[in-house]
């Protein structure tokens, strides 16, 4: 852990920012440079005043001192472009229930899209395209067309709403699915298999991981 140099948040809901405390709390006594954190205004906003505020979570914005705490907390605004460790990253808009971002990472010649979590939307999509195509998408899908009722009031996609956005895409890249329940997901899997069959898309599982690496070039 103590190699984790940069943590991009898309937005501040728990499942999203839950291990950021224990990650620090793990290299406090072990880090050289303090871990800088990324996110839009709101998710900055919310680490400050609801987890690292001495009620829920140590202030580790200020420790071990306040000259070298072991996180840097940085806000940054969609659209902008960091460089981090060699990698380009974009921050996209994207529609969910708070302000978030999608991400989309670079390097070189490779790179992913990625929705975090979202629903339905023009400016992710038109942002891809306008961009170099993607050799990789990760795009959000947590619920069935059943519980599209909850859909719209989390901003999740569903499968058949996803392949809605999925034809504002002017080309079609290897799609990879996250947040699709590991449990009781015959319907959504189903619907998965039937909406977006012309995709072939992956599932995502818990402790899935990829390498960026460079293509050859044609």
């Amino acid at each position: 852990m103590s190699k984790v140099k940069n943590v991009l948040l898309t937005h501040s809901h728990l499942d999203h920012i839950s291990h950021l405390p224990f990650l620090l709390n793990n290299i406090i006594n072990s880090f050289d440079e303090p871990v800088q954190v990324y996110g839009i205004l709101p998710t900055i906003e919310a680490l400050k005043e609801h987890i690292f505020n001495d009620i829920i979570w140590p202030n580790f914005l200020k420790i071990p001192t306040d000259e070298r705490p072991c996180v840097v907390l940085n806000t940054v605004d969609y659209n902008d472009v960091l460089d981090l460790d060699g990698f380009k990253v974009r921050l996209v808009p994207v529609q969910h229930s708070i302000p978030s971002t999608g991400f989309i990472v670079s390097s070189k010649n490779t790179s992913i899209g990625f929705t975090g979590d979202c629903y339905q939307n023009d400016i992710f999509w038109l942002t891809l395209n306008g961009l170099a195509p993607v050799n990789m998408l990760i795009v959000d899908n947590q619920y069935a067309e059943s519980e599209k009722n909850i859909s719209t009031l989390a901003q999740h996609y569903y499968p058949a709403l996803l392949r809605k956005d999925l034809l504002k895409l002017n080309y079609k890249p290897p799609l990879f699915l996250t947040n699709v329940p590991p449990v009781d997901n015959h319907a959504i899997v189903y619907e998965i298999e039937n909406e977006l069959n012309d995709w072939n898309p992956t599932i995502l599982k818990t402790n899935d991981f990829f390498v960026l690496k460079e293509t050859e070039e044609s």
